[in-house]
């Protein structure tokens, strides 16, 4: 892994004066962890060849790491006769002309190590199961596919955190003096640019509470007692969007626009008949009178389904699996296989109903252990795709005492305060206790848009539809008060960048 084309790339990245490169502490680690890696393994030899270029690299990043200036290294390792001999590749390193796509290439060069890196940290226990099952020691089958499983999650979770720190590291480092401010405007352009949210398909919700709709890499949830509609939303928030015209950068992009819903509630034909029922606005009699009556429904409906989301160049790819079934590993091999499908900016957003009902793929002693680190899972699989995340939770039993939309509060989620924590947005919902027509919501957090608004929408679940969203006609002064300023003009300051 450890060549000596690896290591010249490497002294090129690091030393080159010319390069208008942000090199970090990260990128320096990353080099370090992976030559310790291949120097650590017994069966793996540096060739003699190179190994002084091996520990004079190393010595370099370790002093860099240290946040000594280049130059004061560099004048450093020259008194020492062990690396006497490099002087002369270490200037040619520093002065040589190379294009910014060689620098990339370096780096995704790197990045490949550091993944292979990641899947060996499992490769004993790898080696097990795959020798239990080539000679027949396991003790059952059930033992067999539990181990493989948890072996394969493992693997999969380590290469997709691999994935998420180069994330990290790309947004998360400015030196206000030293560096280049280019990519963090790059970074709040593409963030706060609308033609990269994705819409709920509520005017007053994309209008004014959320400046344009759902962000990119943030967590939004939904929650609600029994029967306040949590699903039903989630399944309107997808369809009112996909039935919007696509906005001009996915229209340059002649891309389609693609929903993924993952259920662990409703099975695949209860999500397709919900689906049904508010995109043609038909109660639940008249669907069921229609298969009765027409003899080629099953063309009927694929032709209505798929010419009504056609015009808006939209999909909507629907899972279902047991509650409890699948965690989080999982839900990421569904988004790849969309992706290799669509392409990764095909993915409006990815909706799960609901949270609660997801698994971990490490036991915890307390439940609400467990729940709040599915949450930050799921945020962290918002950030790794950079796509939106919207899910639902059960509100504590407060919730069934609610008799306006001011009452509601983030204190009454469920189980864990750790989802609220890790959450960029609550939206909570109960319904009214008098008027089944209403439920009323309130935005507890919202990182991007207006918080603590109390909200009423109109519904009618016998068409699973939420018809409407208006402020609350019983919202208190503070809860307006308490918005964020002008989110609809900075929405339009967005708009103009």
């Amino acid at each position: 892994m450890i060549t000596e084309t690896f290591l010249n790339s490497c002294f090129s990245l690091i030393l080159n004066k010319k390069a208008k490169l942000k090199r970090t502490k990260i990128l320096y680690r990353d080099i370090l962890e992976t030559i310790d890696f291949t120097t650590s393994k017994e069966t793996i030899d540096v060739p003699i060849s190179i190994q002084n270029k091996v520990e004079c690299l190393k010595k370099i990043l370790i002093m860099l790491v240290e946040d000594k200036p280049i130059e004061n290294v560099l004048d450093s390792i020259s008194f020492s006769e062990k690396f006497k001999q490099l002087k002369d590749f270490i200037e040619i390193k520093s002065d040589e002309e190379l294009k910014a796509k060689t620098f990339d290439d370096i780096i995704r060069q790197i990045r490949i190590r550091k993944k292979v890196n990641a899947l060996f940290r499992n490769y004993d226990e790898l080696s097990n199961v795959l020798t239990t099952i080539k000679d027949g020691s396991f003790d059952s089958l059930d033992d067999l596919v539990i181990d493989y499983e948890s072996t394969i999650k493992k693997l999969y979770s380590n290469m997709m955190e691999s994935n998420r720190s180069v994330t990290v590291e790309e947004s998360a480092s400015l030196d206000l003096v030293k560096d280049d401010y280019g990519h963090a405007i790059e970074m709040i352009k593409h963030k706060y640019d609308r033609s990269n949210k994705t819409p709920t398909g509520f005017p007053l919700l994309d209008g004014e509470i959320y400046t344009g709709g759902f962000d990119p890499s943030r967590l939004y949830i939904v929650g609600g007692g029994s029967g306040s509609g949590k699903s039903t939303m989630l399944n309107n928030f997808i369809i009112k969007s996909a039935c919007l015209p696509p906005t001009l950068s996915v229209q340059k992009q002649k891309k389609k626009k693609v929903y993924i819903y993952v259920t662990l509630e409703n099975t695949i034909e209860e999500s397709f008949l919900r689906t049904y029922m508010c995109l043609f606005d038909k109660t639940l009699v008249q669907v069921l009178t229609e298969l009765a009556t027409d003899k080629d429904i099953e063309k009927t409906m694929k032709k209505k389904v798929s010419d009504e989301l056609e015009k808006n160049n939209s999909t909507i790819i629907m899972k279902y699996f047991p509650a409890m079934s699948i965690s989080t590993v999982d839900i990421m091999g569904i988004v790849d296989n969309v992706i290799d499908e669509y392409g990764h900016e095909s993915i409006q957003g990815l909706y799960i109903d609901y949270l609660d009902l997801l698994k971990t793929d490490t036991k915890y002693d307390l439940y609400r252990m467990e729940l709040g680190y599915i949450t930050l899972s799921l945020k962290t699989l918002a950030v790794e795709y950079n796509i939106p995340v919207i899910t639902a939770t059960q509100l504590g039993r407060a919730a069934y005492k609610i008799e306006h939309s001011a009452e509601l509060n983030v204190d009454q989620v469920g189980e864990s305060i750790k989802k609220v924590e890790h959450a960029d947005s609550i939206l909570l919902l109960a319904i009214d206790r008098s008027l089944e027509t209403l439920i009323h919501g309130k935005i507890g957090k919202n990182r991007s848009g207006k918080a603590n608004v109390a909200l009423d929408f109109v519904v009618d679940f016998s068409k699973s539809k939420f018809k409407s969203a208006s402020y609350s006609t019983n919202e208190k002064k503070q809860d307006a008060g308490s918005a964020s300023q002008s989110p609809v003009s900075f929405a339009g300051l967005v708009n103009t960048i």
